[in-house]
């Protein structure tokens, strides 16, 4: 495992993050999904990831976004 800030993932041969810890649903999920959710509208984001009530603030803050 390694990390990036305070986020653990799981890299491939190349190092680039294969898997990402996210913080939002303290779960496995893929970098494309960190992407997509990223990418649309609040109300297209899946109901696993704002959970947590300060689930934007968690994103926004997270080293992940944008990678």
């Amino acid at each position: 495992m390694a990390y990036l800030g305070n986020v653990e993932y799981k890299a491939d041969e190349k190092g680039v993050a294969a898997s990402v810890k996210c913080p939002l649903v303290d779960d496995w999920i893929s970098p494309t999904d960190c992407m997509e959710n990223q990418s649309v509208g609040d109300q297209f984001i899946p109901t696993q990831f704002k959970k947590n009530p300060d689930w934007k603030e968690l994103c926004a803050g997270c080293p992940f976004r944008d990678y």
